[in-house]
């Protein structure tokens, strides 16, 4: 019986584990299935003939929001030159109430719900042997519970060298968010440590450049949180970096110490804020401390050994634009290294699906079910913050423009009308959600800031340095230097202005210049609480690279 499982990811560089938990699974079982995967960017030509090629007797998919209707159209083309082929449907976008009928109108023959690893191996069997004997599989039945099953086998390990992947430490969430899909599941299932361990041990020998742990909330268990942070430190050597959500208000003082004492790079944590608003937190059941969470993001922040990623999600209950701008302030203010501004996406089988027209929501009937309008948040509106969310990826997540950006806020009353005004801008000039070059960027912002009123000998020695930092180049284009025919802030020294001759010589003349550059310019000084911008000499050296943020080292003075 050839047996398929056809795993269609996000992205390539995002390898899931689903296919290859059931994979692993099944070969625990006696049963052999091949691994089919493929991304949302491949055409769907692409996937479909490596499906045929395949002749299977039974293809199995696994659906997410981002690929559902692909899922959906394949098992239906599928279905009418192979009407044989058993098909079969499992994964998130098929846990809700009525998923059954939705996937069997496609064609799908059985949908599993919930956990796969033991109930795939189960219908397996009854399918080989009802090839035999006839007999009738129940959904129902399933292999019972086999234990931890590890997804690291050797053909999922020879496919992530260099690329992301992903582990779990525990399965399930302690909370209840209304959004999310994790509240429809009940406990929390902590895996054995050891297990863990080895698992960890085979991503950084197979090349892993990112081990990510979904794991929901990982610090809700200290003990659990401890041992595994202190097991990471001692990959410090090796080319790879450990990615943890976290909830910031339940940081413990332990928990604290340890993220303070982490190598540079080693780490990086994501941490949700969603909103600022109490009675919008209240409403969706997301227990938080605000102010805590800000402070102690603030705190991990300051340190600068670990890369923070940051969220807020637009379109929550009776968060209108005036109280989302005081959360998209407050979020902005830690300066975190990534800020996801992201938009409620009603799923099915949520609780927030269930009390949309208590707020009036309107909302895509597609994946991802993303929100278009509610009570508090006009359609105009939610597509203001589109634009401003496009202006925050490209210009402040880019980490392209740290430096300038600090300054430019000074121009406006607050981070998020800073946004905003460039979102217009941009719009305006028909800039907005196209693609454009690194130099592009540049050029767009300083002909935007100055518009805003900045200093352009300020402006373009910012622009400068954080070219130069960001792009770790020696090179940097004339356009940018000089926007008006004429030079302004910053001028580029001869290595002899910068460094003595004896470091010049061991590093070799063109090596050095190749290596670092020398500018003159208005650079910032960190006076007590406030930036102040100043003439004077900075060193960049663009083999000095910040882990933490892959910026070059700058020095000033």
């Amino acid at each position: 019986m050839k047996t398929i499982l056809v795993a269609i990811n996000a992205k390539y560089e995002h390898e899931g584990l689903a296919a290859w938990y059931l994979k692993a699974a099944c070969l625990n079982n006696g049963v052999d299935i091949t691994v089919l995967q493929y991304s949302i960017n491949d055409s769907i030509q692409k996937i479909w003939s490596g499906i045929i090629d395949e002749e299977p007797d039974v293809a199995c998919f696994s659906c997410y929001i981002w690929n559902r209707i692909l899922v959906q159209n394949l098992i239906s083309d599928l279905k009418k030159v192979r009407p044989e082929t058993v098909v079969v449907v499992g994964g998130p976008e098929v846990c809700y109430e009525g998923a059954e009928d939705d996937f069997k109108s496609y064609g799908a023959d059985y949908v599993i719900k919930g956990e796969g690893e033991n109930q795939l191996p189960g219908l397996l069997l009854k399918l080989k042997d009802q090839e035999n004997t006839g007999t009738v599989y129940r959904p129902s039945e399933d292999l019972g519970d086999k234990g931890y099953v590890s997804p690291f086998i050797p053909e999922y390990l020879d496919r992530i060298n260099g690329r992301i992947s992903y582990i779990e430490s525990s399965r399930g969430c302690p909370y209840n968010c209304s959004y999310c899909l994790s509240s429809i599941s009940r406990g929390l299932e902590y895996f054995p440590l050891e297990e863990i361990f080895g698992g960890i041990d085979a991503l950084v020998d197979a090349g892993a450049k990112v081990i990510k742990f979904i794991d929901r909330s990982f610090n809700v268990n200290n003990r659990h949180l401890l041992e595994i942070w202190k097991y990471i430190k001692r990959f410090s050597k090796e080319n790879v970096t450990f990615h943890f959500e976290i909830n910031p208000d339940r940081l413990s003082a332990e928990q604290m110490k340890i993220l303070s004492e982490m190598p540079n790079g080693l780490m990086q944590i994501e941490a949700g804020i969603q909103s600022t608003n109490p009675e919008t937190l209240k409403a969706v059941s997301r227990i938080m401390d605000v102010d805590l969470a800000l402070e102690n993001i603030r705190k991990i922040m300051s340190w600068g050994n670990i890369h923070v990623h940051t969220d807020l999600i637009a379109g929550l209950p009776y968060e209108d634009m005036d109280s989302f701008k005081k959360s998209f302030n407050a979020a902005y203010s830690v300066k975190a290294h990534h800020l996801q501004l992201g938009f409620l996406k009603l799923l099915q089988g949520t609780r927030i699906r269930d009390e949309a027209e208590k707020h009036h929501y309107r909302y895509r009937s597609y994946p991802p079910y993303e929100v278009l309008s509610n009570r508090y948040m006009s359609p105009e509106e939610i597509i203001m913050l589109k634009g401003i969310e496009e202006a925050l990826d490209r210009f402040y997540n880019s980490g392209r423009l740290n430096l300038t950006l600090d300054y430019v806020q000074t121009l406006f009353p607050s981070a998020f009308d800073l946004y905003h005004s460039l979102s217009l801008w941009l719009k305006e000039r028909k800039w907005l959600f196209m693609p454009f070059s690194a130099i592009r960027l540049y050029e767009l912002f300083r002909d935007f800031s100055l518009e805003a009123g900045a200093d352009q000998e300020i402006l373009e020695s910012l622009l400068c340095l954080d070219y130069v930092c960001s792009l770790k180049t020696t090179a940097i284009p004339e356009a940018l230097l000089d926007p008006n025919g004429r030079k302004a802030g910053m001028v580029i020294l001869e290595p002899g202005d910068f460094a003595d001759r004896e470091l010049i010589d061991s590093v070799g003349r063109n090596q050095f210049r190749r290596r670092f550059i020398g500018l003159e310019g208005y650079c910032p000084v960190i006076n007590g609480l406030n930036i102040e911008y100043k003439r004077s000499r900075a060193v960049v050296d663009t083999k000095d690279v910040d882990p933490v943020t892959g910026r070059a080292g700058l020095t000033v003075g």
